[in-house]
């Protein structure tokens, strides 16, 4: 498959269109921790609730943004894997896998989370998420095989 079209499935829609969500919820979270440990007046049952809520949600923005850098660089990476040191090799799939658990939480949470969302808005998320979860994951099994591109 074509470089430009692995791009155009996989990191591209998720950079341009995801990402700058992502910070977003990211600076809120952040800006949520902060109000939470300088908020004066609240009980230590609810900062810790406040810090595990806010806490929670950067990690996972955080495992999104590590899961689309490691796609970007798998995709755009020289195909011999084994000319790269343990260390990355191990980093790679590593990285796409927080990605892909990151992907299918925001799925199972939109599914579970109570509330019923309509037919255009589960387009709009399987098509933002379904080209990196499927080409991460074709890339995640690969370097665990250890199998170079054709």
């Amino acid at each position: 498959m074509a470089r430009w079209v692995r791009v155009l499935l996989g990191p591209l829609p998720a950079t341009l269109l995801l990402l700058p969500l992502l910070f977003a919820g990211g600076v809120g979270a952040l800006f949520a921790l902060l109000a939470t440990l300088t908020t004066r007046g609240i009980s230590a049952s609810e900062r810790w609730s406040s810090l595990g809520s806010a806490g929670r949600s950067l990690a996972w923005v955080v495992a999104a943004a590590v899961g689309v850098l490691a796609l970007w660089v798998v995709v755009l990476r020289d195909p011999q894997p084994e000319t790269r040191p343990a260390r990355v090799r191990w980093w790679l799939p590593a990285g796409l896998f927080v990605g892909l658990l990151a992907a299918g939480r925001w799925l199972w949470t939109m599914s579970a989370g109570g509330t019923t969302y309509g037919a255009q808005t589960w387009g709009v998320w399987l098509g933002l998420l379904a080209g990196p979860l499927v080409m991460g994951s074709y890339y995640f099994v690969r370097l665990l095989l250890r199998k170079e591109e054709p």
